[in-house]
């Protein structure tokens, strides 16, 4: 019996430690650094990783572990170092002979408290023996693996929940969010969702963490959720019961933002939702949560906005540099360039004018300014800046940068990158350098002018997407219904077509539901088959068409190997804007793919038809494309030829008969 008693002691212990063992590896997650090897090349090189805590971390295991492979050639004093916002936390010591190597820091104190955090890990190589020997060679490098990641104990996406909050509660650290739709969501509530995702993936580190779902997968997933749609359109218990739970009511004319935490699974989820009495109120003014300019003003727990905000008219073209993404950011000698940031010019600002940076600049007491230089490179052409003038006293120093006309893309794509060059000694007798510092502030502006003038756009694949998303009258994306085209579809294309600080300016439609008087005046996008609508687009497709169908033979392609593809057109609704059409064929699943899209976006060379093959190649026709071209322009030069001809002709007609008249003119003299 005594024996019995303690063995169910003994199994009782066992049940209550494994459990907590448990619990504890669930409450302890793990976050990958990178997805991919990160290399760093000496003498000195540094990789950054920032990450956003909801909440004060809890006590326990916080740590960062990394991954390291480096050269076999190091040899002392190479080093890695790494820094927790700005302050040396540990450094290790490099050696040739182990060249795989685990670092671990145990993160403590500022680290872990709410707020935003950054994490930078430096490495300085050196290769060779002896003195005032050159370390800047190809042999001189670290790696930093996938396998690196960081913990962080406890659940730090918790604690009270307010709309300001949002979006970084949602998207932080550790953060997964779904973005759940009824399963019979309409083509407005369609259109909210895609705006929220692609506005929030562009926020979050990784775009893995937001998702797009229905309803009917809610409690399937151990998310945080955000709630679109018309609360009467939500069927399943789980859903109907938080928004029971939340209190959530609607009036007329406004849209509905409430914030909760709600037990998911006996799990505390962040909740946000957002509703309306109808959907064509929540698209209307779904910019509340999708434009940065206007998610940063929502404070409490619960709001009703009835007008939609405008946004602030920039007569001369300005936009800061928050407004494009990019937030205050320093470089220095250990981390000398910045990462590239993006930004697509308007449909309308003006080629014909001068575009200029103004940049808010501080620097490093330290810093030579006779010897460093400040670069900004547009689209890979560098812009190079003197700081000569810079004075460390003055607070911000502003300096006008001209963009050179050559830098700018046909898709008006701005990829904006800084450099600091000149700011280390460049001695080999030089093992030790300081930190020379040099900070670009997020007020500083890009500055263009716009014009009325109508332009006609040029229907290239090169255009996508900076002419469809930052123009004055929004874009139509339309689908010939909801049923034939896949969610996952409009969100790669929503998503690849954000700017960094708001959601693309689209409008979801369907063929039935859009006149043909509607389609003037503004660009298109079709997902898939256009319905009644397509045959209209095939008589200006730039694929040669039989029976109404796409004969790519004819067009230089195996019709066999290809998955989807994609054209781009005069809209033949109106000439002045374009139209562009996504596809699948044979037994393809998608019209679009994000791969897809990157390289439609990374195109070089202007074309109207971009094919994706079963090994997800794409090939276009920009050789025809430029024939093409070329034969269009040559009947204005023709007709340009003639009109002069007919000019000379005239002129000398004149003379001839000048001439006649002067020779009668003096015989009736000498008569």
């Amino acid at each position: 019996m005594i024996k019995q008693f303690f063995g169910f002691v003994t199994l009782a212990f066992l049940s209550f430690m494994f459990f907590n063992i448990t619990v504890s590896a669930k409450e302890v997650k793990k976050e990958p650094i990178t997805n991919t090897a990160i290399n760093l090349q000496g003498v000195s090189d540094s990789f950054t990783y920032n990450y956003y805590l909801a909440e004060d971390a809890q006590k326990g295991k916080n740590q960062l572990v990394l991954d390291v492979e480096h050269s076999s050639l190091l040899i002392s004093p190479s080093s890695l170092t790494i820094r927790v916002d700005g302050e040396n936390q540990k450094t290790v010591k490099l050696d040739g002979n182990k060249v795989k190597t685990t670092v671990q820091l145990d993160l403590k104190g500022k680290a872990l408290k709410k707020g935003a955090h950054e994490i930078t890990i430096v490495f300085y190589g050196i290769i060779k023996q002896g003195v005032c020997v050159e370390n800047n060679t190809s042999g001189n490098w670290l790696r930093i693996n996938p396998a690196s990641y960081l913990q962080i104990q406890g659940d730090v996406t918790a604690g009270e929940l307010m709309l300001q909050d949002y979006p970084s509660k949602f998207t932080s650290f550790q953060s997964k969010t779904d973005v759940v739709i009824p399963d019979d969501a309409d083509v407005n509530t369609m259109d909210a969702a895609l705006k929220i995702v692609s506005y929030l993936k562009k926020q979050a580190a990784n775009q893995n963490q937001i998702a797009l779902v229905k309803e009917k997968d809610f409690e399937n997933r151990q998310t945080n959720k955000i709630i679109v749609g018309v609360m009467k359109d939500f069927k399943t218990e789980s859903v109907q019961n938080i928004l029971k739970r939340m209190n959530v009511k609607t009036t007329d004319n406004t849209i509905q933002l409430q914030t909760a935490q709600e037990k998911i699974k006996k799990v505390n989820r962040n909740i946000l939702v957002v509703t309306a009495v109808n959907t064509n109120d929540l698209d209307a003014k779904i910019e509340v949560v999708s434009n940065q300019e206007f998610v940063s003003q929502l404070s409490g727990k619960a709001l009703a906005i009835g007008e939609q905000p405008k946004q602030p008219v920039r007569e001369s073209g300005m936009v800061t540099f928050e407004q494009m993404g990019i937030q205050n950011l320093e470089i220095s000698n250990v981390a000398y360039e910045s990462g590239h940031y993006y930004y697509y010019l308007p449909q309308d600002f003006d080629e014909e004018k001068a575009i200029t940076a103004t940049l808010k600049l501080k620097k490093s007491s330290i810093l030579d300014a006779k010897q460093a230089e400040l670069v900004m490179e547009v689209n890979s052409v560098p812009h190079a800046i003197t700081l000569k003038e810079i004075k460390q006293d003055e607070g911000f120093f502003e300096i006008n940068v001209p963009i050179e006309k050559n830098a700018l893309k046909n898709n008006h794509l701005l990829d904006i990158q800084f450099k600091l060059n000149g700011s280390n000694a460049n001695n080999p007798c030089t093992t030790n350098d300081q930190e020379k510092w040099l900070f670009i502030s997020k007020e500083s502006t890009l500055n263009f002018s716009t014009t009325d003038n109508d332009r006609q756009a040029v229907a290239s694949l090169t255009s996508y997407p900076g002419i469809f998303t930052n123009t004055r009258q929004g874009t139509y994306v339309v689908i010939e219904s909801i049923e034939n085209v896949a969610l996952e579809d409009l969100n790669a294309l929503y998503t690849s077509s954000a700017l960094s600080a708001s959601a693309p300016n689209y409008e979801l439609k369907t063929v039935d539901a859009i006149q043909k008087e509607k389609l003037k005046g503004r660009h298109l996008i079709f997902v898939g088959e256009a319905g009644t609508l397509q045959k209209d687009l095939n008589k200006k497709s730039p694929l040669v068409m039989k029976d109404d169908k796409p004969d790519f033979a004819e067009d230089g392609f195996i019709k066999e190997t290809i998955m989807r593809y994609a054209t781009i057109q005069k809209n033949p609704w109106d000439d002045a804007y374009i139209a562009l059409q996504f596809n699948r064929e044979g037994s393809s699943q998608n019209q679009i793919t994000p791969k897809f899209l990157r390289q439609i976006q990374n195109l070089s060379a202007d074309a109207s038809v971009a094919v994706q093959n079963k090994e997800q190649q794409t090939f276009t026709n920009r050789a025809q494309f430029s024939i093409e071209k070329q034969k269009e322009a040559a009947p204005k030069q023709s007709q340009s030829a003639l009109k002069w001809s007919s000019v000379l002709m005239f002129i000398g007609l004149l003379a001839v008969i000048g001439v006649i008249l002067y020779l009668v003119f003096k015989r009736s003299k000498k008569k």
